[in-house]
């Protein structure tokens, strides 16, 4: 545990108002610029409220039951734990994740890649049904937001690691109808594709790993996200370059590849799309305004 922690002083008998500023005290010893939001969300996740409910609940007293749920995602938190682990959940679009260890946290720069992926299938009119691949599927975020946004789509959700694959099935089982649009595929990036599936894809989207092998990261970030979602190598561009490499064998003419990255490698990656024969190079800037994804088509 943190030094700087210490154990939760959540009373049991409490009214949901007096949990949640319990929770927010506590957390402002560690967080104090994050500890009223995180406090909210815990409480919530804790209570089985949403925003409303809640405030009309605030006076109510908190079972035992909910009140030990609330003390796990606490403790978890102070020790260090990503607030999205904490919870079991998090946000991504239209989509509430199932996400934990096995994955990385979906992130709001990544909600920009898939709307440029959603940019291109709906400039895209040549086939009425779209096939997709969400390469690195880790959580599914891209692939099961593009399927739950759009509707003629067939989405291919991707990953080498089985555990991420176990998630991402998780995640596609509560996406209700939708469902039905997507499937799940074990591969080492297209180690594992079918030769019925060459020259298919009308759009193939990745956030690979991008970061190099020694790059400084938060310790929230390199003590509990997986390892094999983040680094790529030495350079921290292997996997982009693979992915660069190969993809044209797969995309149907036409087809898009949209792929996320450090700011850093932008203007690498999109002088190595060029040489490998793409069109249309695009860089699209994330919402902090820094280059992030480099998009561009397959004509030959």
């Amino acid at each position: 545990m943190n030094e700087h922690s210490k154990e939760p002083d959540i009373a049991n008998m409490s009214t949901w108002e007096e949990l949640l500023e319990e929770t927010v005290n506590t957390l402002s010893l560690l967080y104090p610029e994050s500890a009223r939001v995180e406090g909210q969300w815990i409480v919530l996740s804790a209570s089985g409220y949403d925003q409303a409910g809640f405030l009309k609940n605030k006076d109510t007293i908190a079972s035992n039951l909910a009140t030990r749920n609330l003390k796990r995602i606490l403790n978890r938190r102070i020790e260090g734990e990503p607030i999205q682990y904490a919870l079991g959940s998090w946000s991504f679009r239209n989509l509430e994740l199932i996400v934990d260890k096995r994955v990385l946290i979906p992130r709001p720069e990544t909600e920009v890649l898939v709307e440029v992926a959603l940019s291109f299938l709906s400039q895209n009119q040549q086939t009425d049904t779209k096939i997709i691949c969400d390469l690195g599927t880790g959580s599914g975020a891209i692939g099961l937001s593009i399927a739950q946004e759009c509707n003629d789509v067939e989405v291919t959700l991707v990953d080498h690691s089985m555990d991420a694959l176990k998630v991402a099935s998780a995640n596609l089982a509560g996406l209700g109808n939708h469902a039905v649009k997507a499937r799940i595929l074990q591969s080492s990036w297209f180690e594992n594709f079918p030769e019925s599936m060459r020259n298919s894809f009308d759009l193939i989207v990745s956030n690979p790993p991008y970061i190099a092998f020694g790059e400084d990261l938060p310790p929230s970030v390199l003590n509990f996200e997986p390892s094999e979602a983040l680094f790529a190598g030495e350079k921290g561009t292997e996997d982009i370059e693979s992915i660069l490499i190969s993809a044209s064998q797969w995309l149907t003419t036409g087809g898009a590849l949209v792929i996320e990255m450090a700011p850093h490698q932008t203007t690498e990656m999109s002088e190595t799309a060029k040489s490998e024969g793409y069109s249309n190079i695009k860089v699209h800037k994330d919402l902090a305004k820094k280059p992030r994804i480099v998009s561009c088509i397959w004509e030959e």
